[in-house]
């Protein structure tokens, strides 16, 4: 299939570029997004090499809210690669799909999640690496789960930057390279099997040198996949021609079996849809994973109800459950609280919307921020659902429906039981006539 784009003029503008030079490609044949893992959007864009842009994929149904975004660079043949994980967002679901530079926009286009019927997974484009020179000096090959011996060359004094992988491989790792013995090379040693866990992924063989890891590396669920990273040597941290070299790991079998990840919730909210009954407190589950506090906004001025709060855990099992209290939201009393005494909210003065009278029944946004301050595009989504809590509980009897067997009563009936009256009536006045013949009958007697 042929190659079509969608061109966008951009409203960014970054160094060196007009704003009306900002513009950005996305290809067609990343299209359409399933309901399945890996799903890779591709496209160019006019901005330098290097340059970090954000690709975000958010939820236009609010009955599935979901929020995505990955953090990319600009490759220097001017493509970037974003990766996502679509399997737990339902098909037929509307999303928003946009890109973003230092704040600005740079493109936004909507979608429909489509179902996947059989393998729908996208391949990862191969990244853009310089040519390499005849000799292998700069190729270090090694297998999964062993460590390589990447040499870095420090003769010309100072310290060194090595940054290994990228973006476009969803695993990159940096860090500062010291020669503190002065012997003009230092060996950097990369754990293969430690890449991407809470183990250290980076050292130096030699104790005389030195090493500071400046950019964390992703979490990984398995092993570092097999393939041709890129790794690059920078003089200082505006260096524009680094000495390029390539870390070719193979495939390992075994590697896999052996590597284990202690899985941790991500940051957001446990349930993408919260629940809850007019007249009822509605229970909000939170995982702040590493953050130290979060502020959530619920509601919007779409909805005519808002409240703004930080939130924080004090037991130490890093979430939160916080109590919303549909019955005083918008009035004098509390309407946040958590559930665990050790953990704490804040509602933000003024935040919330008063209310004349109960809060209705609608679909309120979740809206969650790292931190205790709500920027301007949130880290994750949700929905409050409030139902209706006036006819949850309805009297059988009071509709004209037996209880038992949900049938309707006859019409005659309600006439049956004037009936009853009557003959209830008919049978105390025969009884007085029987007594008024007795008492004739005695008189005659006597």
């Amino acid at each position: 299939m042929a190659l079509a784009a969608v061109l966008i003029a951009a409203t960014a503008t970054a160094p060196g570029l007009a704003a009306a030079e900002q513009q950005a490609t996305v290809s067609e044949d990343s299209l359409p997004l399933h309901s399945d893992e890996q799903q890779v959007i591709t496209g160019e864009t006019t901005l330098e090499s290097g340059t970090e842009m954000t690709v975000r994929i958010q939820s236009a149904d609010a009955s599935n809210p979901f929020l995505q975004q990955r953090q990319v660079s600009v490759q220097p043949n001017g493509t970037f690669v974003a990766q996502f994980d679509m399997s737990g967002v339902p098909a037929n679901t509307s999303y928003e799909l946009s890109a973003h530079v230092d704040g600005d926009t740079l493109f936004e286009r909507t979608g429909t999640v489509a179902e996947c019927d059989s393998n729908c997974t996208d391949p990862v484009p191969d990244i853009q690496t310089p040519t390499e020179t005849d000799e292998d000096e700069n190729v270090v090959t090694v297998s999964q789960g062993e460590t390589a011996e990447i040499p870095v060359s420090m003769t010309d004094g100072g310290n060194k930057t090595l940054s290994v992988g990228s973006e476009a491989v969803n695993y990159q790792i940096n860090a500062t390279v010291s020669d503190d013995d002065d012997d003009g090379e230092v060996l950097v040693l990369f754990d293969t099997a430690a890449a991407g866990t809470d183990a250290e992924t980076l050292s130096v063989a030699d104790d005389g040198d030195s090493l500071t890891v400046t950019a964390t590396e992703p979490e990984l669920p398995s092993t570092l996949a097999p393939a041709a990273y890129t790794y690059r040597v920078f003089d200082g941290t505006t260096d524009d021609s680094p000495t390029v070299g390539t870390l070719v790991i193979e495939a390992n079998e075994t590697a896999n079996e052996e590597f284990e990840v202690e899985e941790t919730a991500e940051f957001g909210f446990e349930e993408s849809v919260t629940r809850a009954q007019q007249g009822d407190t509605g229970r909000i589950p939170i995982v702040l994973a590493t953050a130290d506090a979060a502020t959530v906004s619920i509601g919007s001025p779409a909805t005519n109800y808002e409240i703004n709060a930080t939130v924080r855990d004090g037991n130490g099992d890093d979430r939160v459950v916080l109590l919303f209290d549909t019955t005083a939201a918008g009035h004098d009393e509390p309407t946040l609280e958590t559930a665990a005494d050790a953990d704490a909210v804040a509602v933000e003065s003024g935040s919330e919307v008063a209310l004349d009278s109960q809060l209705a029944a609608a679909s309120y946004e979740l809206s969650l921020f790292r931190g205790t301050e709500a920027a301007d595009e949130p880290d994750a989504v949700g929905t409050l659902l409030i139902t209706d809590g006036t006819n949850s509980t309805a009297d059988a009897s009071s509709d004209g429906v037996d209880s038992v067997t949900g049938e309707t009563p006859a019409p005659g009936q309600s006439q049956d039981a004037g009936l009853g009256i009557g003959t209830g009536a008919l049978a105390v006045g025969a009884i007085l006539a029987i007594a008024g013949v007795g008492i004739c009958l005695r008189s005659i007697m006597n």
